[in-house]
């Protein structure tokens, strides 16, 4: 125990004065200070003087949690790094060693990490206070609605990792809006590709109030092509909607873990995002990026996420999928028919593009000019439809009342065209449908686009997408298990490793090699 008379604490500046009593600073260093008859006594606690620079609130969309900021100076005056600290984490003082130097410690006192612990906590109260949201999307604040990207005005927004090319923008002008409307024209991506990409991209910010009346988007977008058909390149150009995107720098891939993606998915609320590069090369990497995608149709195509519980048995809240997501592959992954299922096939094909426009146009959206597209629509939305609670609820009953009707119109443009359809498909023709509404809504009253236009535009939509259902009913009947038993097996025999025997013929001898089932 270090003890000490001295009458006055050395002058430290804005820490003198911070701790609540029994603590105080002596000589640069944190103590517990004793009034006695004789005097004031010191029992230093460490060598340095620590206090709770910033204290920040964090809303992850299912929780609250809350960190510190940790500063301070040692004892000779020299400022500390600062060290953020879960509060849970605070009174272990494990974070101490991790982030500082050796030569700062706690002194041997009884109860010395509590003692430092309660100190650091009365310095709360000279701490700058912050919130700070770990998740994007429309969030209800003092009563009103705002779309939360990293970058806008008003509230402080962070991602981690990889997913921090997300970023709003807080402008735009009607140039920007000209060059969206010139995606509906312009065929520089064919519309085979473009307006479903443009419907998911105009359906995502929609999602939670498709959720809130029981439509929410259950499906995921994937972009189909080999190797040179610029797959990434494209899924890049519509992710650069809702931030700073490039073909090297995706959110995620098919290298990262399935639980991470799925993990980051439920901070990406109501926006777009992308897993790049399914194409396993081997067996192990087959089975790995297999199973992947399964968690990812059944977590996108189900919104639901694994239940789990805490330490003290308490069943935490679930982090499913909250956006939607394009997956680029070389190939149709091989995950079943309820898997396919929850798949929305778009091929693309090497030499369709026009590349001289496509650079014009990343050169655009590098500048910005998609994210102040994806800005005023937002914008829109809000002004609109979310102005007030009124406005708020009829909103919600026309959303439900758009996607039941186009439901059921798909439901019999498929029939019609006697089509054999999943029950999902015309939910997520439907979704598609209500994002390109949308889009086309808004531009019509930017003055973008006149009502005949847009008709004629959403009719072609409606060529595009009953084309695309065919081509994928096809191969989800191409994934039911019988017939990826016959196909195997056809394949065996023309490689001679099986063979087909006639049922009554009983003189035939059977191969060595011989697999299969005698009726008897």
């Amino acid at each position: 125990m270090n003890e000490s008379t001295t009458q006055a604490p050395k002058e430290l500046g804005e820490l003198i004065g911070i701790y609540d009593t029994p603590y105080a600073l002596n000589n640069g260093c944190l103590s517990i200070e004793r009034v006695t008859k004789s005097g004031v006594y010191y029992t230093r606690l460490c060598n340095f003087a620590p206090k709770i620079v910033s204290e920040v609130t964090v809303d992850d969309g299912a929780e609250l949690t809350r960190k510190y900021l940790i500063g301070g100076k040692d004892d000779s005056g020299r400022e500390l790094p600062l060290v953020e600290v879960a509060a849970t984490e605070l009174e272990k003082m494990e974070w101490m060693l991790n982030h500082w130097d050796a030569s700062l410690d706690l002194d041997v006192v009884p109860q010395v990490q509590r003692h430092v612990r309660r100190a650091i906590k009365s310095t709360a109260i000279y701490a700058s206070k912050k919130s700070v949201f770990a998740h994007t999307g429309w969030k209800k604040i003092d009563g009103k609605y705002f779309f939360l990207l990293p970058g806008n005005e008003k509230y402080d927004v962070e991602l981690k990792g990889s997913l921090q090319s997300y970023r709003a923008a807080t402008t735009f002008n009607e140039e920007d809006l000209a060059y969206l409307s010139g995606f509906l024209y312009s065929d520089f991506i064919p519309h085979e590709v473009s307006f479903p990409c443009l419907s998911l991209v105009f359906l995502t910010p929609l999602n939670e109030f498709l959720r809130r009346v029981g439509h929410e988007p259950k499906f995921i977008l994937l972009l189909l092509g080999r190797t040179g058909s610029m797959k990434s390149t494209v899924a890049a150009l519509f992710l650069s909607f809702f931030g700073n995107f490039s073909n090297t720098d995706l959110p995620m891939s098919f290298r990262d873990t399935a639980n991470s993606i799925i993990h980051s998915s439920f901070a990406l609320k109501d926006v777009l995002t992308c897993i790049d590069d399914y194409h396993p090369t081997g067996r192990k990497e087959s089975d790995a990026m297999k199973a992947t995608m399964q968690a990812l149709a059944r977590g996108y195509g189900d919104k639901a996420a694994r239940n789990r519980l805490t330490a003290d048995i308490q069943l935490r809240e679930t982090r499913p999928p909250q956006g939607n997501a394009i997956v680029t592959a070389e190939f149709a992954p091989d995950i079943g028919e309820s898997g396919t299922a929850r798949l929305f096939c778009v091929e693309m094909k090497p030499g369709e593009l026009d590349l001289p426009s496509l650079t014009m146009i990343q050169e655009q959206a590098h500048g910005g000019m998609l994210m102040r597209c994806m800005f005023a629509y937002t914008e829109w939305l809000r002004k609109v439809y979310l102005a007030d609670s009124e406005s708020e609820e009829k909103f919600l009953a026309a959303l439900k009342v758009k996607y039941e009707r186009y439901r059921a119109e798909w439901r019999g443009k498929l029939r019609e065209k006697e089509i054999k359809y999943h029950d999902r498909l015309p939910d997520t023709l439907a979704c598609l449908e209500v994002g390109f509404c949308f889009l086309l809504s808004f531009l019509c009253q930017h003055g973008m686009l006149k009502a005949d236009n847009a008709e004629d535009i959403e009719n072609k939509l409606a060529d595009i997408l009953l084309d695309l259902a065919d081509k994928q009913s096809k191969a989800v009947e191409q994934d039911k298990p019988t017939h990826i038993f016959i196909r195997k097996f056809l394949a065996m025999v023309e490689c001679g490793q099986g063979s087909l025997i006639p049922a009554d013929d009983c003189n035939i001898v059977l191969p060595s090699s011989c697999f299969g089932y005698e009726d008897e």
